[in-house]
């Protein structure tokens, strides 16, 4: 088995990424999952948002469209950006496993907010999906509609796919893309597009938002799970240097929002999620009504 193999290559130079995976489950049991249940029984944990909140949502969804139970559409020629998730390739029979018991605490938090964006038939794009596991509980979400989960790593797309099968999910489909060059057929197609803790692997952030807002349906909002307060930047950063495969840096609150504002988003605001996590959210303009445009 692949993971086998990943095990018998483990040695000294995976040394900063085992000690992160350490930081990592030491922060989530010590912080996170505390954190959560004080959130749970009203305690003030986080700040409230900052920014424009999405308005008029959920819209009725797109429903299903790409979701017609074929494998998954890989790349016919190596992307430009191919080296930067070679780590990523390897580790993906044990991703999941290395990330989900910090990871499922944030996207716990994060679900919450985004499903007052969903309808039960709503097209939903995973930017960075990796293994999928966070793609699998929005499609339980979505059940008239579907989620497509789109990794650059050859490896993620398939352990993705897979799993949604293995887990008998037919409103899944799967594409290996880079998140700055999504495939055109994308365009106006969806009704939310997030990313879960892998913007800060993004090589091109504006192109990234650029490209959410080209596949976002007038209304449509992107949401992006991540770090944001400086102080956990500030923290973290080191060590996420040395040991996060492809790392490319943290973006502030602040600097979310200009992001989304410069790409064209016209409501953008922070969610605090737990500490040091976020949600930024973008909202794409509605479609002008004909009564509207006449009167312009």
């Amino acid at each position: 088995m692949r993971w086998v193999s990943t095990m018998r290559n483990v040695g000294p130079g995976q040394i900063p990424e085992a000690a992160l995976v350490g930081a990592l489950w030491s922060y989530a049991a010590s912080v996170l999952y505390p954190a959560r249940m004080l959130k749970r029984i009203g305690a003030s944990i986080v700040g409230p948002p900052v920014g424009d909140l999405p308005e008029g949502l959920p819209q009725p969804g797109l429903g299903r469209h790409f979701a017609d139970g074929s494998g998954p559409v890989m790349l016919a020629e190596r992307n430009r950006n191919a080296d930067l998730v070679e780590d990523f390739d390897r580790l993906a029979q044990l991703y999941e496993a290395l990330v989900r018991p910090f990871s499922t605490p944030i996207f716990d938090e994060a679900l919450e907010v985004m499903g007052g964006y969903l309808a039960s038939d709503s097209r939903v794009l995973d930017v960075g999906c990796g293994p999928g596991h966070e793609l699998r509980q929005v499609a339980a979400r979505v059940p008239r509609g579907e989620v497509i989960g789109v990794d650059l790593a050859d490896g993620m797309v398939e352990v993705a796919h897979a799993s949604a099968r293995s887990h008998c999910l037919d409103n899944c489909a799967f594409f290996q893309a880079d998140a700055g060059e999504l495939p055109r057929a994308f365009t106006g197609r969806f009704d939310l597009v997030y990313s879960c803790l892998a913007h800060h692997h993004f090589p091109d952030p504006d192109a990234a938002a650029a490209n959410a807002l080209r596949c976002l349906r007038p209304g449509g909002v992107y949401c992006v799970i991540d770090p944001g307060p400086a102080w956990f930047n500030t923290l973290s950063a080191p060590l996420c240097r040395l040991g996060d495969p492809g790392w490319i840096g943290w973006k502030t609150p602040e600097e979310f929002r200009t992001l989304l504002d410069e790409a064209g988003f016209v409501c953008t605001c922070w969610i605090p999620l737990l500490p040091g996590f976020g949600l930024a959210v973008g909202q794409k303009a509605f479609a002008k009504t004909l009564a509207q445009a006449s009167s312009m």
